[in-house]
């Protein structure tokens, strides 16, 4: 009688040899798939940042690079690109900025003789650097109206400087259609502009005033009897880019 079991053994070992070759060829990618399912945010290099959330996943010293220069924050003197060391950057995340919001305006007095509007515009100085409001030229507005404007200008600046010097001035067209001054300083009877020493602070949204979000200037609360408006306005810091 015929060994009808020895046939067998040569072909279970090739199919176990089989098997395992190809085991050992899936195993990387069973492997990968069994850490994307459980444990879907991997730290590469255990610095606590998941590889997802971290610029250089495989350096436990850097997580973040804040301009994308190829450099980890922690390494990089200047986080922002701006020229300023961070060590002398008031905002060293961000490329300062200042802007200056007008948000509404009232012309308090007839300009004209008792004509019911007024032809004016404005002037924002940041640094000593001009801008007219609005862009586009003179505004004829209502007089004694709360009037909607939300006009703006940005500058950027230098960020290791801490204060700024903002001066806002309104002007009217006169009866000879001469630009004249209208006092928006209620504080001080000898100035009819407004200007605002400002600390830019150390980070973007820091503003002036600080516990509102606009800041008013009426130049009729000085008492003096001439041509009067008022102004809400804010100064902000942002980015410049």
């Amino acid at each position: 009688m015929k060994n009808v079991q020895s046939g067998k053994n040569p072909l279970l070992l090739f199919i176990a040899i089989i098997i395992i070759i190809i085991v050992v060829i899936a195993a990387p990618s069973i492997y990968k798939s069994y850490k994307d399912v459980f444990n879907p945010n991997p730290d590469s290099d255990g610095d606590g940042w998941p590889d997802k959330e971290d610029a250089f996943p495989h350096n436990p010293d850097e997580h973040s690079d804040n301009d994308n220069d190829g450099i980890g924050d922690n390494a990089d003197n200047d986080d922002d690109n701006d020229g300023i060391l961070d060590s002398q950057d008031y905002l060293p995340y961000d490329d300062a900025a200042i802007r200056v919001e007008i948000s509404k305006i009232r012309i308090k007095d007839p300009l004209i003789f008792s004509k019911s509007t007024g032809k004016i515009f404005m002037k924002i100085y940041i640094d000593g650097i001009e801008y007219v409001l609005p862009a586009d030229g003179i505004k004829e507005v209502n007089i004694d109206e709360d009037i909607p404007v939300n006009w703006s200008v940005t500058q950027n600046i230098d960020d290791n400087v801490g204060f700024h010097t903002v001066k806002i001035e309104m002007y009217y067209k006169n009866f000879f259609n001469v630009d004249t001054l209208l006092d928006i300083n209620g504080r001080d009877g000898d100035k009819k502009s407004v200007t605002i020493d400002y600390y830019i602070g150390n980070k973007v949204g820091y503003q002036y005033p600080a516990n509102t979000e606009f800041a008013y200037s009426d130049g009729s609360d000085d008492g003096k009897k001439e041509k009067d408006g008022r102004i809400y306005f804010r100064i902000v810091t942002v980015s410049a880019s």
